[in-house]
């Protein structure tokens, strides 16, 4: 496995600076990968060289890019961001759909195939309207993205597996994959991931090793909580991956800013180094 995190670059900073610290910063974890983080309001070409090369000085991997929105409409809820999230959210969808459009050149110039995104709520009926409005905004982005030789990874959260597996498939497109999220399915309350690796395992092209505790109150989620500690069983995880042949990359995520994130992902580097030579001898 090729382990790395989350770098995420923000907006006006001096790009070439923070790239060095944060690509170096890896190396001196132990880490070879990254998932990029980038949102600015419009994508500079320019910027992606920078990043590029900044990445391979330090012979980090750029693994994928993990699009979000410009916007930041939403609430990090159980309730009403199963409207407002999301490319097929009735109110905000179309500008997150064009704004993904105008990432896809400045994937290519990284030179990076993949691109993450949270799609938004999937519902479990396939002839629900909020089923059809992500079908066809996903049947869109895959289309432009396969005809520039990259991939669209669905980030795992609001939506059971079957959900998933079933919009994968009503798409027909060979270029849509999973960012499997560890800890999402627990959080939303959709699902268990090692139960969801039956179901959607054999598209995971990217994991985000992360743990959670389940949702406790109406329209709540679930708390994420340090990788070791929470419910996600990454032994079982580990031994799916194994079986299914992926040997790609496990991207740790901590989702606190403060600083101890740093602390708890080189903690998640350990447990998770040790849980895969473990898996490794019982094979």
């Amino acid at each position: 496995m090729r382990y790395g995190t989350l770098v995420r670059l923000e907006e006006g900073c001096e790009l070439s600076t923070a790239c060095r610290e944060k690509f170096e910063g890896l190396r001196s974890m132990g880490m070879d990968s990254c998932q990029l983080i980038y949102k600015p309001a419009v994508y500079e070409l320019s910027h992606a060289d920078v990043i590029r090369d900044a990445a391979e000085a330090a012979g980090i991997e750029l693994s994928a890019m993990f699009c979000g929105y410009y916007d930041r409409n939403n609430l990090w809820d159980n309730q009403f961001d199963l409207i407002l999230a999301g490319i097929n959210s009735p109110i905000f969808g179309a500008d997150r759909i064009k704004y993904l459009l105008s990432a896809i050149p400045f994937l290519q110039r990284l030179g990076v195939t993949d691109m993450v995104i949270h799609a938004g709520f999937l519902p479990n009926h396939t002839h629900d309207s909020g089923y059809s409005l992500m079908r066809a905004a996903v049947a869109l982005l895959g289309t432009r993205l396969k005809e520039a030789g990259c991939n669209l990874l669905f980030e795992t959260g609001m939506e059971s597996p079957i959900a998933l597996l079933n919009l994968i498939s009503d798409c027909g497109l060979d270029n849509l994959y999973v960012n499997l999220d560890t800890a999402n399915f627990i959080i939303y309350g959709y699902g268990n991931p090692v139960d969801a690796m039956y179901t959607i395992g054999s598209y995971v092209r990217n994991v985000h090793a992360k743990d959670a505790m389940p949702p406790t109150m109406p329209h709540s989620r679930g708390k994420e909580v340090p990788v070791g500690t929470g419910l996600v069983d990454f032994e079982r995880i580990f031994d799916l991956l194994y079986r299914q042949g992926y040997d790609r990359f496990i991207t740790i995520e901590r989702e606190i800013r403060d600083a101890k994130q740093e602390e708890g992902i080189a903690e998640a580097l350990h447990y998770l180094k040790k849980i895969e030579e473990k898996v490794k001898v019982g094979q």
